[in-house]
């Protein structure tokens, strides 16, 4: 009952070939992520101490659709989870705080919580990491999370939703380790955490 393995992409001809085919690009992705971190940066001693992860959770899904909505993009915010869609692909694309991106021997967990929509959002991506015998499933969303640490690396990824946080991987997509992003990343505070992505509670009645 061995389950599929996950497919992880890291020389850059691989993974801009895969990028391109899913309408996407390089510098793109980058310039949300230094956006992004930039962002987090601008945070002070006397902002809330979840300003950084905050403030890099808006800037990052500002930049996202900044640089991507249009032809091929559009706004989605399914179950409340917030990100951009693809409808020829069928894909969605959520930004994500994570507390490493890139690494060989460590796969990225969620800053925060992750809540019940982005689960239900997500469900699809679950058949990819059942038993290799389980059938494909067919007309569902694929969800791909573009996730950013600390210090600037960044992979675009499907990750499998449980429980709140990732529970295993389908697929991993290295951008970068971080090198690339100079002075932009500074810690203000090594007791100040990062660790905020908005729960959003759907009204009712």
């Amino acid at each position: 009952m061995a389950k599929a393995a996950t497919i992880v992409r890291k020389d850059q001809w691989d993974v801009d070939a895969r990028l391109h085919n899913l309408d996407l690009d390089r510098p793109g992705l980058l310039k949300v992520r230094t956006m992004a971190r930039s962002a987090a940066a601008d945070a002070t001693p006397f902002h809330p101490l979840n300003a950084p992860g905050t403030l890099a959770y808006h800037f990052g899904t500002f930049a996202m659709r900044d640089g991507y909505v249009g032809k091929n993009w559009q706004v989605a915010r399914p179950e409340g989870v917030e990100g951009i869609y693809n409808a020829s692909k069928n894909i969605l694309v959520v930004f994500s705080n994570v507390d490493v991106a890139c690494n060989d021997f460590i796969e990225p967990k969620p800053r925060s919580k992750k809540g019940a929509g982005a689960e239900r959002v997500a469900q699809d991506n679950l058949f990819g990491a059942l038993p290799t015998y389980a059938p494909p499933q067919k007309g569902g969303m694929t969800v791909f999370y573009f996730m950013v640490d600390e210090n600037g690396a960044c992979e675009l990824s499907i990750p499998v939703v449980e429980d709140g946080t990732f529970t295993a991987y389908i697929e991993r997509n290295f951008l970068s380790d971080g090198s690339d992003l100079g002075d932009v990343v500074r810690k203000l505070d090594d007791d100040t955490p990062d660790n905020f992505d908005p729960q959003v509670i759907r009204k009712r009645g």
